[in-house]
């Protein structure tokens, strides 16, 4: 007989190591949230089942566990950079969507040996409905390229903003460029950035043309290798004027509204506002996302900086899409962001991903101090991936720091793991009563 499996449904379960006589559960042994998977054990008692989940067999109220899982979402330690992995629904009724995937092999060593290892060990495919790479920073997108080579996964869609980066040190760098993103022009006091790329042919069409960073080129070869063995469907470039299906999961809506890059029209051409130079140019114009589920909203907004916040606070005047209830810190805790802008996120939690021995000192205490401040919450949450990291004792083996969300559409919990594991949990959990005013 098949092994019979279930997963989690409530944000996360308590489950214990028997059940008295008096039919009510002993000895707490873990919280599992939302998400994972368990094994159902043949023993049951009234409304209790037996499980195994994570090495050990507990119990489990049988309220607390389906076939469908409400939305989670994992903050994954890349060290400094951005990755996310956002999961809705099962995989006939669901999403699976990355959201940048960091400067190194820690989301891909993630998805194969921990969060996928069950599609890998059975060499099922595992599908990634959408990937974002908010903009084309090697902290960003670099992560993605072995994924994107590796034929376990097939890929709906690959969003982008539309901007490539260039070496102007190559012999091929072409003379019209007059920065590393290409080329910016000056109309009515402004300087504007119009070389840029929507398609998988537009790009290509920019490699040809010369100069490409080697990062780009590689990570442009993965796509091209994946497309042409039909394992990614579409590449699209997307700003503020480009819309995404919602779609309604486990009886919630789950929408993806864009609020950014901002882009503008000039001699019916489309072209960026260059700002300050080549990095905030590109980091300016990242991929600024709302995601919405039921009642509840969450923000990823990249590497955003003072001119591009403005730049953004102008676009939307007096309306306000950006406010939500949990936020990914824009560019890793830097002192690069303006306070009307964080006023007008006013979540009721941050999540700062950053890493260790980089000068920039992320997160900056600024950027800590003004995410407390700026928000609706009596008690405002803010996680660091870089904080939550710890090391085994008496070992030099990292114990990553990866921030859990889960929502249920209503009600939303966070948590992170503790560094020693103490009364029958590895988490550290935030209930909901954080996330309500």
């Amino acid at each position: 007989m098949a092994d019979i499996y279930k997963v989690v449904i409530s944000l996360y379960a308590d489950v214990y190591k028997s059940i008295g006589h008096d039919g009510k559960p002993k000895g707490k042994n873990n919280t599992i949230l939302m998400g994972s998977f368990v094994k159902i054990l043949p023993e049951e008692n009234n409304n209790w089942q037996k499980i195994l989940a994570f090495g050990k067999e507990s119990w489990i109220d049988k309220t607390c566990i389906g076939l469908s899982a409400a939305l989670k979402c994992f903050y994954v330690d890349v060290g400094q950079g951005d990755g996310a992995l956002l999961e809705v629904g099962n995989d006939e009724n669901g999403l699976k969507i990355i959201i940048d995937g960091g400067p190194n092999d820690n989301l891909s060593r993630y998805l194969s040996k921990w969060q996928y290892k069950y599609y890998f060990d059975k060499n099922k495919k595992v599908h990634l409905d959408y990937i974002f790479v908010s903009h084309f920073d090697k902290d960003h997108y670099q992560g993605l390229i072995d994924i994107i080579n590796d034929d376990h996964y097939t890929i709906g869609t690959i969003y982008h903003n539309g901007i490539a980066k260039f070496n102007n040190e190559k012999v091929n760098f072409p003379d019209e460029y007059n920065t590393k993103l290409g080329k910016k022009f000056k109309y009515e006091s402004e300087y504007y950035l119009e070389t840029s790329f929507n398609t998988l042919a537009e790009f290509n069409a920019l490699q040809v043309k010369g100069g490409m960073l080697d990062l780009q080129e590689k990570f442009l070869n993965a796509v091209n290798t994946a497309t042409s063995q039909g394992r990614i469907s579409n590449f699209i470039r997307l700003d503020h004027t480009s819309t995404i299906p919602s779609k309604i999961i486990n009886n919630r809506e789950f929408s993806i509204e864009v609020l950014g890059p901002v882009t503008s029209k000039i001699d019916n051409k489309l072209v960026y506002k260059y700002f300050d130079d080549e990095a905030h140019t590109i980091n300016g114009h990242s991929i600024v996302l709302k995601i919405k589920y039921g009642n509840r909203s969450f923000l990823y907004g990249g590497d955003l900086n003072i001119p591009a916040e403005d730049h953004l606070l102008a676009h939307y005047n007096t309306s306000n899409p950006f406010e939500v209830d949990v936020a990914k810190s824009c560019h890793h805790g830097a002192s690069e962001f303006t306070t009307d802008f964080m006023e007008k996120v006013n979540p009721y939690a941050t999540v700062i991903s950053s890493g260790d021995n980089e000068t920039y000192s992320h997160p900056r205490a600024d950027a800590i101090g003004c995410a407390g401040k700026y928000t609706k919450s009596k008690r405002p949450l803010v996680f660091s991936t870089e904080l939550a990291r710890s090391y085994s004792e008496g070992s030099t083996r990292v114990k990553y720091g990866m921030i859990n969300m889960r929502c249920d559409g209503d009600n939303i919990i966070m948590a992170q793991m503790k560094e020693a594991v103490s009364s029958g949990s590895v988490w550290d959990l935030y209930e909901q009563s954080f996330f309500n005013v």
